[in-house]
């Protein structure tokens, strides 16, 4: 199957989406193993370290009852342990979540390498993302943040904190169909304040729909207002959105698709320092082509 993206089918897409995050954090701690910096692994949605099935759905939209179902979310070892047994390793480690039984969770990880330096944080992970980004010590830190939300969690404010510090990379998984179905059919049912905080920008309503004008038998004319758009756009006007606040966004993306063929997220990613954006990119855009 065919798409100007890439694209994975099945349920294999969860193991992909982690052999790509693997790899890059490899090379990344590679690259930055003789700089003086303190390397920071950042997962802002950590879950309990490992990947479950998750029973619950965001809040009372029915329209995310794919994620409930889908076969991907099978028990995994996910990001958070994941990123513990990369060699060379990170400095330290940040896993924020909300859900106290999953900081339980985390804490039994955190107790299975002692060796390990890891915060554990019990935190709405927008507001963590926005202060931590706007305090720490960036002459001296550098991160890579993973941003693999449930749903449409994933405020834009958070995403320009992370470019301002010019010092982390970001792996965003973005909710590909969620938005889509944010994006109704009829411009009245619209989630205007949820695409608003998603896209840090009203401007995708003209991007995204388009009016026409209808004459009736009688010679009235009225303007109808109809969604014209699909996930492709969608996708681009992440990426441009991206583009104008990051030093280096990769062109190449991944789109991972469930077992009925329906996109679910689309894998992005953007580097933060401009010295060092070009070979990151590079890295990037070789893993989402090969893997």
């Amino acid at each position: 199957m065919k798409d100007l993206t890439g694209q994975l089918f099945g349920g294999n897409w969860t193991e992909k989406k982690l052999e790509i995050l693997r790899k890059y954090l490899e090379s990344y701690n590679i690259a930055l193993k003789n700089q003086p910096f303190e390397r920071v692994y950042i997962d802002a949605f950590a879950g309990t370290g490992y990947r479950q099935q998750r029973s619950h759905l965001y809040g009372n939209f029915a329209i995310f009852e794919e994620f409930k179902k889908d076969e991907s979310e099978k028990f995994l070892k996910g990001s958070a342990k994941l990123a513990l047994e990369v060699n060379p390793p990170f400095h330290k480690y940040i896993f924020i979540e909300t859900d106290g039984e999953k900081i339980a969770e985390l804490e039994k990880l955190k107790n299975e390498h002692p060796e390990k330096k890891i915060e554990i944080i019990q935190s709405d992970a927008n507001e963590f993302i926005q202060s931590y980004c706007g305090k720490e010590d960036w002459a001296n830190n550098r991160a890579v943040l993973f941003l693999d939300p449930f749903a449409t969690e994933v405020e834009w404010l958070s995403i320009e904190a992370v470019a301002k510090t010019k010092c982390i990379d970001v792996w965003i998984l973005f909710p590909l169909m969620a938005v889509n179905r944010l994006l109704a059919k009829d411009p009245q049912k619209v989630f205007s304040e949820r695409l608003n905080s998603i896209f840090g920008t009203d401007e995708w309503f003209e991007r995204f729909y388009n009016t026409r004008t209808l004459n009736d038998i009688f010679g009235k004319s009225e303007e109808i207002v109809f969604k014209a758009c699909n996930y492709q756009g969608i996708a681009q006007f992440y990426n441009e959105r991206l583009k104008a606040i990051f030093s280096g966004v990769a062109e190449k993306t991944k789109v991972f698709y469930n077992s009925r063929q329906s996109p679910l997220f689309q894998l992005f990613f953007a580097a933060g320092n401009p010295k060092g954006a070009p070979i990151a990119i590079r890295i990037a855009e070789h893993l989402l082509r090969s893997i």
